[in-house]
């Protein structure tokens, strides 16, 4: 039968649809951006949690989310109902990030880190849930490698917009008249941001629930080699998909274009901090940059993203993945010859540096991802939970080895 005639197929380029799919990931987007951006620096500084303890709360937080991406996966595959584990996810990111930011505990015992554990535990499980709902999506709706590249750019696009909201959240609620520190004090502020967060969340997720009602599609379309721009057809269907080498690659270079982002976007926070008690910085300009710095990084990022969405078959994935590593290293060589004292102009080239690399690479990764999906007909679910897996277990360990130094 024609697909055009199928009673629940709708054209895949409607821009409903399109947009209610970006909407699919910003509960989890906008978490994330707080998760990795604020977290080590709330336990550290605001509850003045030990450093290797509160490295130790966000390792567990990631190996828990890598256990539960595969395990993920697989269920949704095997059920096929992508939609009701994305509302399962979205309930337990909720539930889990309010309780993450509601406690402030006068000492740390036994119960208070079990709290903290339980919190992350039930957070990080819906997050790798919604995740891969989301993202097992694309090639489900989406019929050829046109329509993944929009969808995927689009997702990223959409999670730019949530970390540059979150930073302008922040800059607003941690805006204060005493020209104080951050500091413990500042505990209820930083609730207030995660309770806005939860709740732009939850709406954005209500949004996409309706927008895509009855545009599911049962039959992938494999791409045919002539289409394969990216000559990811490995011509071995009948292999399991653990056997098949190119996954590997997909995945590592998935793992290290995020490991990059989070890296950064965890420790900007911190670094400034560190060069704020180290130099003399006013108190009001270091509230100001722990918002901006990283804010400037995801305009770049959002810039960069929309350039990448008109890009064509003129620039292959592969070639735009080279393009944000290369600049991505440029950054990193600039950041670690030593910027001049007080000189916020070079930590804003850097952050656009970092901003325009970070979006490449991601981008490129996650068409890469998609491409696989398309030209060797496996399961989205299985297949974007064994790319993401890595990238989760080892950014995890990463911070923990950070900390400990």
């Amino acid at each position: 039968m024609n697909i055009m005639d199928e009673p629940n197929f709708r054209p895949t380029s409607s821009i409903v649809q399109k947009l209610s799919f970006g909407l699919g990931h910003v509960f989890n987007d906008l978490c994330a951006a707080m998760w990795f951006s604020y977290t080590l620096f709330y336990l550290n500084v605001v509850l003045n949690i030990q450093s290797t303890t509160a490295g130790t709360l966000l390792m567990i937080g990631q190996v828990i989310d890598s256990v539960a991406t595969p395990l993920a996966g697989w269920a949704i595959d095997y059920t096929g109902d992508r939609r009701a584990w994305h509302f399962g996810g979205t309930i337990s990111v909720a539930t889990g990030f309010s309780l993450l930011f509601s406690l402030k505990p006068t000492e740390l015992t036994s119960s208070v880190l079990a709290y903290y554990v339980l919190s992350i535990t039930l957070f990080q499980v819906g997050w790798a849930v919604v995740q891969i709902a989301h993202l097992s999506i694309i090639p489900e709706i989406s019929r050829n490698h046109s329509h993944s590249s929009d969808l995927t750019a689009i997702r990223y696009t959409a999670s730019v917009c949530c970390s540059i909201a979150v930073y302008l959240i922040t800059l607003v609620v941690l805006q204060t008249d005493d020209n104080s520190s951050i500091g413990p004090m500042d505990f209820y502020k930083f609730k207030e941001i995660a309770l806005i967060i939860v709740f732009i969340g939850i709406l954005a997720s209500l949004f996409f629930y309706c927008g895509l009602l009855g545009t599911f599609e049962n039959d992938y379309e494999i791409i045919r080699e002539a289409d394969d721009v990216n000559n990811l057809n490995t011509n071995n269907h009948d292999k399991h998909l653990l056997k098949q080498s190119t996954i590997y690659l997909v995945a590592l270079m998935y793992m290290a274009s995020r490991l990059f982002t989070i890296l950064n976007l965890i420790y900007i926070p911190l670094y400034l901090d560190e060069r704020g008690n180290i130099e003399v910085v006013e108190k009001e300009k270091m509230r100001q940059t722990i918002a901006t710095i990283p804010l400037v990084c995801y305009i770049a990022s959002f810039m960069t993203s929309l350039m990448l969405k008109c890009r064509g078959r003129c620039c292959p994935d592969k070639v735009t993945y080279l393009i944000g590593s290369t600049t991505g290293l440029m950054a990193s060589i600039w950041l670690g010859s030593g910027v001049s004292p007080n000189s916020d102009g070079e930590l804003y080239g850097i952050a656009i540096f970092l901003g325009i690399s970070g979006s490449s690479s991601m981008v490129a990764s996650l068409c890469l991802t998609a491409n696989f999906v398309k030209a060797n007909g496996y399961g989205g679910g299985l297949v974007y939970s064994v790319v993401t897996f890595t990238d989760k277990l080892i950014s995890g360990a990463v911070v923990l080895m950070v900390q400990n130094l």
